[in-house]
Order: structure tokens, then sequence, then C-alpha cells
């Protein structure tokens, strides 16, 4: 399987067969890019995509999720608290944590933290913790993309791909922005399958990867 899709993640995850999925690698839109400021309309969301994501992975597969935390109403809404606490709700054990700095450390944003919490849950699933992925905090070149996320650095990619699946394993990523979680997927010999809502950075993912 090796899709590259243009389309809502909603529609494309219930056609993947339950249990069939080796790691969902992702990193889910703000609430402010689904549309609302309404914190319990976006864990409604979010509460969405993990249980679609629950049904397709397998209990020896791994669920990475990595988002910032952001401040809203002078207040911190601790976004990667909520999904710890909705996995673990499912059944899932964070096996591993780590924080990505995604641009300098000395960003001084009010509203967005300089760095992503890495979440990596399984419910019986282990880990071969080496070389790179020993360490806590890891940091990597990222480039700020025209659309409102950051694009991943491959070399981070991947780290996560190569440590948590094997050549022909199946990695999807529902929210796939530049599609950099696929591509590397498909360099290293997985099978995939991408989701991006937004035409115009699937076109231009088109263009900058080999996916089609």
């Amino acid at each position: 399987m090796k899709e590259w899709i243009n389309d809502d993640c909603f529609n494309v995850l219930p056609t993947l067969e339950d249990k069939s999925v080796d790691l969902v690698f992702t990193s889910p839109p703000d609430l402010y890019d689904i549309g609302t400021d309404d914190v319990g309309v976006y864990q409604d969301f979010l509460s969405k995509a993990m249980g679609e994501f629950d049904r397709i992975v397998k209990s020896t597969g791994f669920i990475v999720m990595c988002q910032s935390d952001r401040k809203i109403d002078a207040r911190v809404y601790a976004k990667h608290t909520f999904i710890i606490r909705h996995m673990e709700s499912l059944g899932y054990v964070l096996k591993d944590y780590k924080i990505i700095v995604k641009n300098s450390i000395d960003n001084k944003s009010q509203f967005i933290f300089p760095y992503q919490h890495l979440c990596v849950f399984s419910v019986s699933g282990t880990i071969e913790r080496k070389g790179e992925w020993l360490k806590h905090i890891l940091v990597y070149k990222t480039q700020k993309s025209k659309f409102t996320y950051y694009i991943w650095h491959e070399a981070f990619c991947k780290l996560v791909i190569n440590t948590l699946t094997k050549e022909n394993d199946l990695v999807v990523d529902p929210f796939a922005g530049s599609s950099q979680v696929v591509q590397c997927a498909k360099e290293l010999n997985r099978q995939y399958v991408g989701c991006e809502i937004d035409k115009e950075a699937y076109d231009m993912a088109i263009i900058r990867t080999s996916l089609v």
C-alpha cells in the first residue's frame, strides 16, 4: 500500500482495516487550524482522531503524536497532557517521551512554544533504545512552511520510522502537511498512507517529492 491522498483523513482512515497499521506518526493540527478557538470542540476533534488510530493500529504497533502546546486567554493549554490522558484511557502506555526543538530555542513568541512534545504510545510494542533515540531532547533544523506548520527534518522522521518499524511495515500520517513522514517511509521501504486536506499543500508536496 503506497498512497498519497488529498482528502480529509476522517474519510480515509475508516477505509483502513482494523489492526492493520504498524505506525501512526503525525502532528495534529492546532485548534485554530481547524477553525475553532473552543478547546472543548478541539478536544472532541483530537478524541475522534485518537479513536481511529486505536482502531487501525496493531497492539504491537505505535502511535506517535508530536505537538506544541500554546497559550490561550493568558493560560497555557497543555495539549500534550490531554493527549496522554486520553490515550491512556484507551489502554495505551506512554512508551517514550521527548522534547523536539522545532526552531530557535530563543524564540519569544507569547503564544506558541518553540518545541514539540513527542509522545510514543503502544499497547504492547517494545522499543530498542540506542543511538540518537537515547537522547531526551532532539534538535533538528526545521523549515517554516508557507502554511501554518513546520517541516520536520528528514533525519528526525527517519529516526522515528527506523526505531519503531521494519521494512514493509505500514506507516500512516493522517495530517501529513509537507509529506515528510510518508516520503521518508517510502525511502525506507515501508508501505505508507498519507492524507493532506489542503489541496495547495498536497500539490506542493508532489512537486517537492517523488510520491506520485
